[in-house]
């Protein structure tokens, strides 16, 4: 059969414009990642996890086009137009935190670095992201305002900022997401906790006895009228059973034991009380029941479930 010449050059350009196409689809797809940090702008050539100089918000209410003033191995920090560029504390501080933090409870991704956004005279209050969300790109991180930051507070946004940081923990510790304690602790009694030991543990004593102060008086109307989380429940857990390593201990044991998906990277459901003092008693390995009913009174239900507990996860022990 004769083919034309000018069939031929249409065969020859349809394999060179189309079948590219076509082939590298199914690979594209597993990149969604990266597609979000190749729209902005780089900043280090061949660094997958370079910080951008500039990063437009894209969440909730945030439609701030925010600009990198410092990045290191630990953070990545960003301020609107609005926040005084002087500032210099958060860059030391913040980046000294999630290094601590990190070696408390392991790695949260492959991406190093805490991205810190701090906006003024905006928004109520912070938030945080963790690195497995797409609604942050993928990064982890606390945006937060309305303070002006000038100096390091607790009760001008610098504790706010921390507790947001430890719903990165308690969201995705080890990997896995969701907080199955959530129903229990709400928003968030362990972030108390939490706040306490980082300054304890990040050169920052008088931060942590003004905090101590303060909560020792924190009064709060679950899972009873009149409990008092921080003074009868964590802090004589955080004493007498190990600091930081029986609040790491306790997230291990989640990862270890509690119902997850197929994948392993997700809780499938909330915890019970009886399995909440089931767990804490296996990472402070001593029987916690007591300590449970003086914090927060003990119904026959909790008795229950806590039998329950023990008969479904038999491989923490105490």
């Amino acid at each position: 059969m004769i083919v034309k010449k000018q069939h031929i050059l249409f065969i020859v350009l349809l394999a060179i414009f189309v079948l590219p196409i076509s082939g590298c689809s199914s690979s594209e797809s597993k990149k969604d990642k990266e597609a979000f940090h190749q729209e902005e702008e780089d900043t280090s050539e061949g660094d997958p996890f370079a910080a951008p100089e500039k990063w437009q918000e894209h969440w909730f209410e945030h439609k701030q086009l925010v600009h990198l003033v410092y990045s290191d191995e630990h953070l990545a920090l960003y301020f609107d137009k609005d926040v005084d560029q002087s500032i210099q504390w958060p860059k030391a501080y913040l980046g000294k935190v999630w290094k601590y933090i990190k070696s408390v409870y392991g790695e949260f991704g492959e991406d190093p670095k805490l991205y810190a956004i701090l906006h003024t005279g905006k928004y109520s209050g912070g938030h945080p992201s963790p690195y497995m969300d797409a609604s942050h790109d993928f990064r982890n991180v606390v945006d937060c305002g309305p303070y002006t930051w000038l100096e390091p507070s607790p009760e001008e946004g610098l504790s706010m900022m921390i507790h947001e940081i430890g719903h990165i923990v308690e969201g995705a510790a080890n990997g896995i997401k969701e907080n199955p304690a959530w129903d229990i602790w709400k928003d968030s009694k362990w972030a108390e906790i939490f706040i306490y030991d980082v300054y304890r543990n990040t050169g920052q004593e008088e931060y942590a006895e003004y905090t101590f102060n303060n909560l020792m008086e924190q009064v709060d109307d679950y899972p009873r009228p009149g409990t008092q989380w921080f003074k009868d429940w964590f802090y004589p857990i955080y004493t007498e059973y190990g600091g930081n390593k029986v609040l790491n201990r306790f997230y291990e044991l989640l990862a270890l034991h509690f119902p997850k998906n197929a994948e392993g990277n997700r809780y499938t459901r909330r915890m019970n009380m009886g399995e909440f003092v089931h767990f804490w008693s296996g990472a402070a390995a001593a029987d916690l029941q007591p300590l449970a009913e003086n914090a927060f009174g003990w119904p026959e239900e909790w008795n229950t479930q806590l039998k329950e507990a023990k008969s479904t996860f038999y491989n923490i022990n105490y």
